[in-house]
């Protein structure tokens, strides 16, 4: 068997950005790691920035297109895909990614360098299966006889779960579908917007161009800016000095929902990673108190750093869980926000691995515990106050129906329409598909209490 003889050779401390990216990979494959927090492990450190750069493309790429690229690598192997050992399999992944999808590597290069790497890992042997399966590939292109049926079709070329793909064709149409899961296989552009008071969207851009970042405004959110060749962004003078703060114009829809004023109390049931609390403390001058809340001390610590990098002061920070958060106290705040854990089906082009992971049934599961915690949040509004109920995901079951049944529940809420997302309204909510704001999908409500 493959997995007998490819296992004889192990790899040495890794050194080329190829070798990073194979090791990298098996983390995810055969550890379970994230996609977006294995891009600050130690052994990118070790790279010059460019290969860096290099290993940012590759490694998320290949997890996006993962379906697809084994489709071919099943059809041109010989033997039982099943044998083939995985630090091979993912070799070949990416072999066939950089020819595939990036033009700037040779297509020799992209084969040899597979070819090297597969003999110093697991022999000469391993060595001549991916020279003889990525020459193929050369010659004959990708097979092109694909499933009739819409969804396995859609899935296979567009290297989606298929009961994702099937889910979406019956929520929102083949067109939508599609459009929403080639969005998801798009490098996910940076979008930032104003941090420390004081600055203008206009003195942002001219700092952020003149250490020759590229931007330009998104359409439909002013505030915000897309950051092209955001190479070196964190490293910047704008960064160490609180001029911005990454989020996407999506995920801020929220926070303009809740539209939080200068001296107001408002709570954020589930802060980090605090964009949206940041955002409202924004809105709000500095002026008021936020309670920050999360259950995770890490993640609130993060939150708190990055309040702090840019001057914010009116945050609070809290440990403690949103489904019990305030019952035993007789505090209730103008501003309720409840960015709840969900499963991210609209944040796949940012964490590529998440489609992989998730179920069908993690769905219903989530969907509970949402609700369990829109309850809890409920409690904490003043009479005339204002709830907002938002998550990164586009799945019915934990947006509009969840909203709807508590609806049904609280009689003494009502839902708040916002003119500015009309475009967007969908049920008693507000959502945003990934292909229309070039990044990630983001549902949210707003809801006043009488």
């Amino acid at each position: 068997m493959l997995k007998g003889l490819y296992l004889k050779k192990k790899t040495s401390q890794p050194q080329t950005a190829r070798e990073v990216a194979l090791r990298l990979l098996s983390r995810v494959e055969n550890e379970g790691a994230y996609t977006d927090r294995i891009m600050t492990s130690p052994l990118m450190k070790e790279l010059e920035t460019r290969d860096r750069s290099f290993v940012r493309e590759m490694v998320p790429g290949v997890i996006r297109w993962k379906m697809r690229l084994d489709r071919i690598i099943n059809i041109y192997y010989n033997k039982n895909p099943s044998e083939l050992d995985q630090d091979i399999r993912n070799v070949l992944r990416l072999g066939l990614f950089q020819i595939m999808f990036m033009d700037s590597i040779p297509e020799w290069a992209a084969v040899n360098e597979s070819v090297t790497i597969a003999v110093k890992t697991h022999g000469k042997g391993a060595g001549g299966l991916v020279n003889a399966l990525l020459r193929r590939f050369l010659r004959e292109g990708e097979p092109d006889k694909w499933p009739s049926d819409t969804a396995e079709r859609l899935s296979l070329e567009l290297s989606h779960p298929l009961w994702i793909a099937r889910r979406w064709i019956d929520a929102f149409g083949e067109n939508i579908a599609e459009s929403i899961m080639r969005q998801g296989n798009e490098k996910h552009p940076v979008f930032v917007r104003t941090g420390r008071i004081g600055t203008s969207m206009e003195s942002l851009a001219e700092a952020l161009d003149h250490e020759g970042f590229e931007t330009e405004p998104v359409t439909g959110m002013p505030e915000y800016l897309s950051v092209s060749k955001a190479n070196g962004l964190f490293d910047s003078v704008a960064f160490r000095d609180g001029l911005f703060i990454v989020q996407d114009p999506s995920a801020g829809m929220a926070t303009v929902l809740l539209a939080p004023q200068p001296g107001e109390q408002v709570l954020d049931l589930c802060c980090a990673p605090g964009g949206k609390a940041i955002h409202a403390a924004s809105l709000m001058h500095d002026q008021g108190r936020i309670t920050a809340v999360d259950k995770h001390q890490s993640r609130l610590g993060l939150v708190e750093e990055t309040a702090g990098r840019l001057g914010f002061t009116i945050l609070e920070f809290r440990e403690d869980d949103a489904v019990t958060f305030g019952r035993d106290s007789e505090e209730r705040y103008d501003r309720v926000l409840l960015d709840v854990p969900c499963s991210g089906t609209g944040v796949f082009s940012k964490r590529p691995d998440l489609k992989w992971r998730l179920t069908d049934e993690d769905v219903t599961r989530i969907a509970s515990l949402q609700r369990e915690m829109l309850d809890n949040a409920a409690g904490q509004v003043k009479p005339g106050g204002v709830l907002v109920y938002s998550t990164c995901t586009l799945e019915h079951e934990e947006n509009e129906d969840t909203v709807a049944d508590f609806l049904e529940q609280h009689h003494e809420f009502t839902i708040d329409h916002d003119s500015r997302f009309t475009a967007f309204e969908r049920g008693p909510g507000y959502l945003i598909f990934p292909h229309q704001m070039e990044g990630v999908g983001a549902f949210a409500a707003k809801l006043r209490k009488e």
